[in-house]
């Protein structure tokens, strides 16, 4: 499905960004936090359809690492819409047909090392009782048949492709419903069919993504200060290996990437506020550079721009 086919209607709400200052303040879902991994042709877009018991989000993402906080008392399921993705789901690698399903509150670190194409759908109250969701407040990865996930995804491009050319049949009750009816049916197969990852996997992943949170408190808590990875494996009460072990498999790089892609992105934050107050310089050290020409050299690689041209690009705006 592209975006380019789809127009916006009463039934079909669609927002797209290609600047990714504009976007990290408003992002698509719940609380979600991205990382971005590369700015090369940013671009990222969101698809809305609400129908009577359930809401269909489609987004074209980027190449990033996300947190999202889920609060979904009723429950959510998310799917990929194409088969040509690599993505890593709270440490646990999906590079093959998978979709997921939980309810409650769920907080999920994903990795997509190239863009992806993900339909969300949020149920309503009205649908608490399909049985989909085993236990509350616990992610649950799922590997379907291609074929009962070829129908889910048949269903829900068409229902948007519907809402974009027939908007009428979705705001019409009794069409609605039967629209829905057959997206709820399908997935209904698609948990029957589905198998679960094996259960030592998905512990050893908890305890990854529990040490993943702890560095990025640390790395929160000590902003201005220079990080040393054995100061942090202590603070977790880990080894140095065990925690690098955690970052590769929940955020798919090395602990030390990963601790200067943070530092970088806060500074990039704080320079795009544009405040008079803030200097290149302060903006460094403030967040772990004490090295200008290494900070210089950094920032141009991650954002192809320096820091100074971010920080007079936002006054400019002003």
């Amino acid at each position: 499905m592209q975006f380019q086919k789809l127009a916006p209607s009463p039934a079909l709400s669609i927002v797209q960004f290609s600047d990714i200052d504009a976007f990290r303040p408003v992002e698509f879902v719940a609380d979600a936090r991205s990382v971005p991994l590369s700015l090369a042709n940013f671009h990222t877009a969101r698809a809305m359809v609400q129908l009577p018991g359930c809401q269909i989000a489609v987004l074209s993402s980027f190449p990033r690492i996300v947190d999202v906080s889920y609060r979904a008392a009723h429950g959510v399921v998310i799917f990929q819409l194409e088969n040509d993705y690599d993505v890593a789901v709270n440490g646990m690698s999906v590079d093959r047909p998978a979709f997921i399903g939980m309810r409650g509150n769920v907080d999920l670190q994903f990795v997509e090392p190239r863009g992806s194409l993900h339909a969300i759908i949020t149920l309503g109250a009205g649908l608490r009782d399909r049985e989909w969701f085993d236990t509350p407040d616990l992610l649950c990865p799922f590997t379907p048949t291609l074929e009962a996930l070829a129908t889910v995804r048949s269903i829900t491009t068409g229902i948007l492709q519907t809402a974009s050319a027939r908007p009428e049949l979705l705001l019409e009750p009794r069409s609605a419903l039967a629209l829905q009816e057959g997206l709820l049916l399908a997935i209904d197969e698609m948990f029957r069919s589905g198998r679960t990852p094996d259960v030592a996997g998905r512990i050893a992943s908890r305890g990854y993504c529990r040490l993943v949170r702890m560095i990025d408190e640390y790395v929160a808590f000590h902003a201005a200060s220079p990080i040393y990875s054995a100061d942090l494996a202590e603070q977790c009460g880990v080894s140095v290996r065990t925690l690098g072990t955690a970052v590769a498999s929940v955020r798919g790089m090395s602990l030390h990437r990963y601790l200067r892609l943070k530092q970088l992105w806060s500074a990039r934050a704080q320079l795009a506020k544009g405040s008079d107050a803030i200097t290149v310089t302060s903006c460094a050290r403030a967040n772990g550079f004490h090295h200008m020409g290494e900070f210089a050299r950094l920032y141009r690689a991650t954002f192809h721009e320096t820091a100074s041209s971010t920080l007079a690009r936002a006054r400019g705006a002003d």
